[in-house]
C-alpha cells in the first residue's frame, strides 16, 4: 500500500511540474516592422533587450520590412501576430480589412516635404510645376497630398517622380523637393553643412497619426492577455527609449544596425521622435477619436476612402487608460471661456452702438454721463479679457511644466529604486550615499516646487498689484515657460539682458510677454525660413526700461502692420488664432504699465546670415506715474 501511495505521489509531482513549465513558457509572437531597422522602432528593442517582453512571457521576433511586404494581409494571413503600420490603416478598415489600432506610436506622422533652401521655394504653393519625389504609396502620403491641395497644388502641378530614396537627388537639384522623415534626411543635411525648408502637413491643419501598432481583432479575440501585454510592454519601453535616447541609440548601433547609421545620427533620430511621440497628456500611444475623424474627412475628400468607418471597433478597448473629467475637456472648458468671452463683448459692442445711436437725442450734458457710464462698462469688460487671456495661455504652459517634470521625477525614482533595492538585496548603503542621495532628491523636489511657484504666482497674481521687480528676472521666467515649444521647432532663443528694476505689476508685463513670444515662434515657423531665431534685449536708464523682441519669420506685411493692435484682427488660421494677443499686449503696455509699444520690420545679419523679422519694442517708465498710482 506505501509503495502504490509514493508512486502516486511521483505522478502528481511530475504533472504538476509539467503543468507549470507549459503555463509558464514563453509565448513566441512576431512583430512586422514598416521599414529597416532604426530609431524609428526603438521601443521595441528596449522592451525586448531590457526583459520587459520576457517579464510578460513573450518571446518577441522583430522582423524588418522588404519590398513586398503589405503588413495588413501579413497581419490577416497570421504571418505576422502584430505589425507597425501608417494612418492609411484606417482606408484598409473602410475596406472591410480586419485591423485592430492598438496604439499610435507618433501623434503627428514624421513624413513631410524637404527643399533646399537655396531656391526660390518660399511656400507650398511654389511647388506648381516643380518636381517632386514620392513613394508609390498614395495612401501613405495622403497628408502631404492633403496639404498640397489646400494650397491649390493638384497632382497635375507637379512633376512626381518615384522615390529613389537617394538624398544626393536633393542635393545635386536633380528634383526640387522630396518626400522624407524629420528624423532621418534633415538631420543627414544638417551634416553635411546644407540648408533646408521643411513643409510639415501638422502645420497647415493636417494632423495625422504615424507608426500605429496593430493587429487583428481576431488575434484579440483569441489572445486578449497576450495581446495587452505585449501592448503595454512595447509602451513601457518606448517611455525609457525616450527617456534615455543617447543609452538606446547605442543598443541600436550595436545590435540594430543593419542600415550602418552612425551613433550621432541615432541619437538625433530619437531627439526628433520624442517631439512627435507624447500626447498633450503626457502619454505615449494615445489615440483620440475626434483626431481620427478628422483624418478619415481627409482620406474621403481625396476620394481613398467612400464609407464610414466604426472608430470604436478600430481602437483597440486597451489604448489608454481613462482619465479624469477635467483632463479630457480641459481644452473645451478653455475654449467654451473664450467663446463666452466674445459673445459678450460682441453684446457689449451692440449695446454702445445702439446707446450712442440714442444719446444724439440727449443734451450734451447727459451725454457726457451715458459715455463715462459707457466707458466704465468697457475697461471692465477689458479686464475680463485678460483674466480670460491668462487662463487661455495655462494650456500651453502645462504642457511646457509637464515636460520640465519628467527629467527631476525620474532622477528622484532613480535614486529611491537605487536605495531600495540595496536595502532589499541586503547590502550595505553607506551614511554617505544616502546623504547624496538625499541631497539630490531635496534638490530635485525644490526644483518642482519653484516651478509651482512660477506657474501659481502668473495665474493667480493680483492684476492690481505694483511692487519693485527685475525685468532680467521676469525676462528669464518667460523664456523658461516657452522654452520647450521653441526647442520642438529648432528655435535659437538669445536673451541679452543685465539686472533692471522698475515697480509695475510683473505678473500682467509677463503676460504681454507671453503673447509677443508665442506670435514669434507662431510666425518663424509659418515662414519656414532658416535660421530660426528670436532674440530679447533689455536696455535699461535712469528714466526708462527698454525691451527689443525680433523674430526672424520674414516680417509683417505692409497691408498688416496698421491693424496688428486691433482687437480680433489675427492673420492666423481661424483654429489657431483669437486676434486678441496683440491687442492684449497693447493694453497692458499703454493703459496698466504707462509705456509705449510699436512694431517694425527689421533686416539683420546673424552668425554670418541675413535674417529678416518683426521687432517690437516696448518702452516702460522706471518711475511710477501719478496716473498709475490713481489706477492701483
Amino acid at each position: 500500500m506505501i509503495n502504490w501511495v509514493k508512486l502516486d505521489m511521483k505522478r502528481v509531482f511530475l504533472l504538476l511540474l509539467l503543468a507549470s513549465v507549459t503555463l509558464f513558457s514563453a509565448q513566441k509572437v512576431t512583430l512586422q516592422l514598416s521599414w529597416m531597422h532604426q530609431f524609428q522602432f526603438a521601443g521595441y528593442y528596449v522592451a525586448k533587450e531590457r526583459g520587459y517582453y520576457k517579464q510578460a512571457g513573450i518571446d518577441v521576433e522583430i522582423k524588418e520590412f522588404d519590398a513586398d511586404t503589405d503588413l495588413s494581409t501579413v497581419i490577416e494571413k497570421g504571418k505576422a501576430d502584430f505589425a507597425v503600420g501608417r494612418s492609411s490603416l484606417l482606408m484598409d478598415r473602410a475596406e472591410g480589412r480586419d485591423v485592430v489600432g492598438l496604439g499610435a506610436l507618433f501623434q503627428q506622422c514624421p513624413l513631410m516635404l524637404l527643399v533646399r533652401d537655396d531656391t526660390n521655394i518660399e511656400s507650398v504653393k511654389d511647388l506648381k510645376n516643380r518636381s517632386v519625389m514620392f513613394t508609390d504609396d498614395a495612401k501613405g502620403t495622403a497628408s502631404v497630398m492633403a496639404m498640397l491641395f489646400s494650397n491649390g497644388v493638384t497632382s497635375n502641378d507637379i512633376q512626381i517622380l518615384p522615390h529613389s530614396f537617394n538624398l544626393d537627388d536633393l542635393i545635386n537639384r536633380k528634383i526640387d523637393a522630396m518626400a522624407a522623415y524629420t528624423s532621418n534626411e534633415p538631420i543627414r543635411l544638417e551634416e553635411r553643412g546644407i540648408g533646408y525648408k521643411v513643409f510639415h502637413p501638422k502645420d497647415y491643419g493636417f494632423s495625422f497619426y504615424g507608426d500605429i501598432l496593430f493587429t487583428s481583432s481576431a488575434f484579440i479575440r483569441k489572445h486578449p492577455k497576450l495581446t495587452k501585454d505585449f501592448y503595454e510592454a512595447s509602451i513601457k519601453g518606448w517611455v525609457y527609449a525616450f527617456d534615455h535616447i543617447t543609452e538606446t541609440a547605442e543598443l541600436i548601433y550595436k545590435h540594430y544596425n543593419t542600415q550602418n547609421k552612425s551613433l550621432i545620427q541615432l541619437i538625433k533620430e530619437g531627439e526628433a521622435l520624442k517631439r512627435l511621440a507624447y500626447s498633450k497628456n503626457g502619454t505615449i500611444g494615445r489615440m483620440d477619436r475626434n483626431q481620427l475623424e478628422d483624418m478619415v474627412k481627409v482620406y474621403k475628400v481625396l476620394g481613398f476612402i467612400t464609407r464610414d468607418i466604426d472608430l470604436n471597433a478600430f481602437i483597440y478597448e486597451y489604448n489608454h487608460p481613462k482619465e479624469v473629467a477635467f483632463k479630457l475637456n480641459y481644452d473645451e472648458i478653455i475654449y467654451i471661456g473664450i467663446i463666452s468671452v466674445f459673445a459678450m463683448i460682441t453684446l457689449g459692442l451692440m449695446a454702445l452702438f445702439i446707446s450712442l445711436r440714442n444719446q444724439w437725442l440727449m443734451t450734451q450734458s447727459h451725454l457726457k454721463e451715458k459715455i463715462a457710464a459707457q466707458k466704465e462698462e468697457i475697461d471692465t469688460q477689458n479686464r475680463v479679457i485678460l483674466s480670460q487671456s491668462k487662463i487661455a495661455a495655462v494650456g500651453e504652459m502645462l504642457a511646457n511644466i509637464a515636460h520640465q517634470w519628467r527629467q527631476p521625477l525620474n532622477i528622484i525614482s532613480l535614486n529611491t529604486t537605487k536605495m531600495e533595492t540595496s536595502i532589499l538585496l541586503g547590502g550595505k548603503i553607506k551614511n554617505e550615499e544616502i546623504r547624496q542621495i538625499s541631497e539630490e532628491i531635496n534638490r530635485q523636489s525644490q526644483y518642482l516646487s519653484d516651478t509651482i511657484d512660477d506657474f501659481r504666482n502668473y495665474f493667480n497674481s493680483d492684476m492690481e498689484r505694483m511692487a519693485p521687480f527685475d525685468l532680467k528676472d521676469a525676462i528669464t521666467k518667460v523664456t523658461e515657460l516657452t522654452k520647450d515649444s521653441f526647442n520642438n521647432y529648432f528655435i535659437e532663443v538669445v536673451v541679452t539682458a543685465k539686472a533692471c528694476t522698475i515697480t509695475h505689476n510683473e505678473s500682467l508685463f509677463v503676460q504681454a510677454l507671453l503673447n509677443i513670444y508665442n506670435n514669434a515662434r507662431d510666425a518663424i515657423i509659418q515662414s519656414g525660413t532658416r535660421p530660426r531665431c528670436f532674440f530679447v534685449d533689455l536696455h535699461c536708464s535712469a528714466d526708462n526700461a527698454v525691451i527689443s523682441l525680433k523674430d526672424s519669420g520674414g516680417g509683417i506685411d505692409r497691408d498688416v502692420m496698421p491693424k496688428i493692435f486691433e482687437p480680433y484682427y489675427t492673420t492666423k488660421h481661424l483654429s489657431q488664432g483669437t486676434g486678441l494677443g496683440l491687442y492684449i499686449t497693447y493694453e497692458i503696455v499703454t493703459k496698466h504699465l504707462d509705456g509705449t509699444i510699436e512694431a517694425h520690420n527689421r533686416s539683420y545679419d546673424y552668425k554670418g546670415d541675413h535674417l529678416k523679422g518683426a521687432e517690437f519694442i516696448i518702452t516702460i517708465p522706471r518711475a511710477v506715474s501719478e496716473t498709475a498710482i490713481e489706477k492701483k
